[in-house]
């Protein structure tokens, strides 16, 4: 029976190992991460070497000096104390190998440290939409901001406001602003760029590239708090066109479920709730912007709703995911399964605490948790969010 027990938890503890896993830095999908991995492995190779060396030393002391059958006990082997000869290329041999460790490790960092200067990276060479004054002549630069327990992403040279989602063009140079809103978090993107820490009062900053197109995951990598490992964040690189695609719709607003203007839908709905279509997301958006506790958290483009707390959901239901990452409802191919995305928005609204404990949405003052929402209207809620997506899609 140990010896079972002991092969499953062996089993289970391997299983987590996978070196091509979607969080592997093992996987390198992009220029910092491969200069990261290499030096990772040059160190390992270099620790190897060591440990081999010594071990083997180690080894051989053992079986030449062990004692033998036929051996006097009272007859010891000639004693001796220090060797200048070994001791100087033991000690020339360690400079060595930290020269070799050290060199790379430091050209490494002042790499990293700076950005490459590269035409095809500034953004008016592969996106020719509107953009802010002398935005063309920059890099692609975002801002992240780390929450508990979320990250929300804002491009000022392109307008745009997303939460735990971003998307970067192919094989361009991207700069990441990194800040924090309230406590030490750290931005981790495995396949991409190795992590750093968004420190409050501190502006931090990186830049990576994503060399192939694909969905890649991250992670807040300081502990920040009881849900922590729930703070996860996903990074679509595009090809440019793609990339373009995307921005067009993030910047779309979505249209009212009911009147010509989204002012003049909340103030119907304020003022004469009977003269809504007595429909889901009709009812659903009519509480949003009612109750107070969701716009007073949230922002959604073009509408009343203008909070700052929680994530933009201007687009929210083009996200392959919700709760920072944690609930996700998209296929094995990428594209939205309704079904599931339609549960997950219910199940957050109903019951968010169970699923990220801690999260501001239930605690914060009016939230949640002190606001009486019926089994119903948690479902017309997430009707109103499957609306929330750009018409495009």
């Amino acid at each position: 029976m140990p010896l079972r027990l002991s092969i499953i938890s062996l089993t289970l503890v391997l299983s987590g190992c996978a070196l091509d896993g979607r969080q592997s830095f093992m996987d390198p999908r992009g220029e910092v991460a491969w200069l990261q991995y290499d030096l990772f492995m040059l160190t390992v190779y270099v620790t190897f070497g060591i440990f081999i060396a010594v071990g083997g030393t180690l080894l051989w002391t053992v079986w030449r000096y062990r004692e033998r059958v036929d051996d006097d006990p009272n007859e010891h082997p000639p004693q001796s104390h220090g060797n200048p000869l070994v001791e100087f290329v033991l000690i020339a041999i360690s400079i060595g190998l930290l020269v070799i460790i050290a060199i790379p490790t430091v050209s490494a960092i002042v790499y990293t440290h700076g950005m490459p200067d590269e035409p095809d990276s500034l953004l008016g060479s592969y996106y020719h939409g509107d953009m802010s004054d002398g935005a063309e002549e920059e890099v692609l630069t975002i801002y992240a901001y780390g929450w508990q327990w979320w990250f929300s992403f804002e491009y000022p040279q392109l307008g745009i406001v997303t939460g735990n989602e971003l998307a970067i063009p192919k094989g361009k140079v991207v700069r990441f602003e990194l800040r924090s809103k309230d406590v030490i978090h750290s931005f981790w993107v495995p396949k991409l760029a190795g992590k750093v820490d968004m420190i409050p009062g501190r502006n931090n900053w990186m830049w990576l590239r994503g060399d192939e197109a694909g969905y890649f995951f991250g992670q807040c990598a300081e502990y920040c708090g009881e849900s922590h490992a729930y703070m996860q964040f996903r990074v679509e690189v595009m090809e440019d066109d793609d990339f373009a695609e995307w921005v067009e719709q993030q910047r779309q607003t979505p249209p009212p479920p009911q009147e010509e203007s989204w002012q003049d839908f909340v103030v119907l709905a304020a003022r004469a709730p009977e003269k809504l279509v007595d429909e889901p997301a009709v009812r659903g958006a009519a509480l949003f912007y009612g109750r107070g506790a969701c716009i007073q958290c949230h922002a959604i483009k073009g509408t009343p709703a203008a909070g700052l707390l929680g994530p933009d959901l201007t687009t929210v239901a083009s996200r392959k995911s919700i709760a920072a990452g944690w609930m996700e409802h998209h296929n094995d191919d990428f594209t939205i399964n309704p079904e599931r995305q339609y549960e997950n928005f219910y199940r957050w609204i109903r019951e968010s605490e169970k699923i990220k404990p801690g999260n501001l949405m239930y605690h914060v003052s009016g939230g949640m948790r002190d606001i009486n929402l019926s089994d119903q209207d948690c479902h017309d809620l997430a009707a109103f969010m499957m609306t929330l997506r750009p018409d495009s899609l």
